[in-house]
């Protein structure tokens, strides 16, 4: 996956310069392989989509929550990232800010009824005048971490966001 993600910043560069038709052969010549690669649109509808022998990495518009993965995702978001391999399956999720209480509580619930040694952390800081809060769930095995932030919006550059953020290792 650190190969696709590698990928990732390495398309975005080669669609700005080149157009989606060569991004996309460079992308499959560096991956290597059986691979198909697809980039489309710009701003806020770009998108990139990669299937490989390795897994599979979505990024932007039309990113789809993984079939492997079984840590419930509330209703509602936008998914901005997801990827699957044969060891680890996670995904991001934008979701409106005013939403992020009833997050960290569905998360709060849902670690409460899950199997496993569950840690669970908080922070708040300020950035420039603006308050940054983050809940943090994960197993001391490392099979779960469940992350809820607000973020930034990528379309305004303004915290205007609440973000879920979920790694599994299968």
């Amino acid at each position: 996956m650190r190969r696709l993600s590698i990928l990732f910043v390495f398309a975005l560069v080669a669609a700005a310069c080149g157009g989606e038709q060569i991004s996309e052969k460079i992308a499959e010549e560096a991956i290597g392989g059986n691979a198909d690669v697809e980039i489309s649109g710009d701003g806020e509808d770009f998108s990139l989509s990669v299937e490989s022998d390795d897994g599979s990495i979505q990024f932007g518009a039309g990113a789809e929550l993984p079939g492997g993965l079984t840590v419930p995702v509330p209703d509602g978001g936008d998914v901005t990232t997801s990827f699957e391999d044969s060891s680890s399956v996670g995904t991001s999720i934008m979701y409106p800010k005013d939403r992020y209480e009833e997050l960290v509580s569905f998360y709060d619930s849902w670690s409460s009824g899950v199997e496993g040694e569950w840690s669970m952390s908080t922070s708040t800081f300020d950035l420039d005048g603006e308050s940054q809060r983050s809940s943090q769930w994960n197993t001391s095995n490392g099979q779960y971490f469940v992350l809820v932030s607000d973020c930034i919006d990528i379309a305004t550059g303004e915290f205007i966001s609440a973000c879920v953020t979920i790694n599994e290792n299968l």
